[in-house]
């Protein structure tokens, strides 16, 4: 097995994410432009393809919420992680030499600034007795199209976390399963359904895409909400949800431009096992 790169650097700073956040505002008009192809993989995980650069974010191991889908990953230049749990940062067996991300800080890698900033993956009120690591969400611009994967995060989101991910996203995907800790031993990890929506009306990017929620992949130990927890409580009449087809979407700068708001739902159908 080839050697990866695990690159790690100090915890990034208010300062440093803004001052990182304003350089890419500044240089966007000069950043390479063109469609993006992004993958959905399951729980977490994406793949983003374009502008020269390949990403995967959030490889897994098959257990749990994830029991049904296939963990087989496409090659890719960049790896980010949210953490190192099975669900959102395994990295055995992955294709080719990519560099792995998985701390918080500022990594400029292939002409791409990956912003990683830490947050809780449950407030304290929540945690009632668990524990885990940090929450790595990460920013970064690519193809003119800037993005927030927020990972496992069920810190509620606010001004300060709003600054440092850069502002409102073009591409959001957020957690949106999540439950209370409770008798059943069920960790409180994600945004609960609430919360997403308390996230989004401070985010307000032009494309969500609801992650980390159960699906048919999910065995009996998998203790998130459905999707349908988090759409029920959307109000249609504020922001369009689109129920896709395909665990796929192509973008582009010139298209999200002119785009409101909308939720796609993509659908897991092509990426569970035989």
């Amino acid at each position: 097995m080839k050697r990866r790169q695990f690159i790690q650097t100090a915890g990034i700073s208010a300062f440093g994410a803004i001052a990182g956040f304003s350089l890419l505002q500044k240089n966007a008009v000069q950043a390479q432009t063109g469609n993006l192809d992004i993958e959905w993989l399951g729980h977490t995980c994406f793949s983003v393809s374009g502008a020269g650069t390949k990403v995967l974010i959030n490889p897994f191991r098959a257990l749990s919420c994830t029991a049904g889908y296939r963990d087989t990953f496409p090659q890719a230049d960049i790896v980010l992680l949210s953490s190192q749990l099975f669900d959102e940062g395994y990295t055995d067996g992955l294709p080719g030499d990519p560099r792995i991300l998985f701390q918080a800080g500022q990594y400029p890698v292939n002409n791409i600034t990956f912003d990683g900033i830490s947050l809780a993956h449950a407030n304290i009120e929540r945690y009632r007795g668990w524990r885990f690591p940090p929450n790595i969400a990460w920013s970064w611009r690519q193809g003119g199209i800037s993005f927030l994967h927020l990972g496992g995060a069920g810190e509620e989101v606010d001004i300060d976390d709003f600054i440092l991910t850069g502002g409102s996203p073009d591409i959001l995907m957020i957690p949106v399963g999540g439950t209370d800790a409770d008798p059943q031993n069920i960790p409180p990890k994600g945004y609960t359904p609430a919360q997403s929506l308390q996230a989004l009306e401070l985010l307000r990017p032009k494309i969500v895409i609801p992650t980390h929620y159960k699906t048919t992949a999910g065995d009996d130990t998998c203790g998130l909400q459905s999707i349908e927890s988090f759409l029920n409580l959307v109000d249609r009449n504020e922001i369009k949800v689109t129920t896709v087809a395909s665990n796929r979407l192509q973008v582009n700068r010139a298209a999200l431009s002119q785009a409101n708001s909308e939720i796609k739902v993509l659908s897991d159908r092509p990426l569970l096992r035989a």
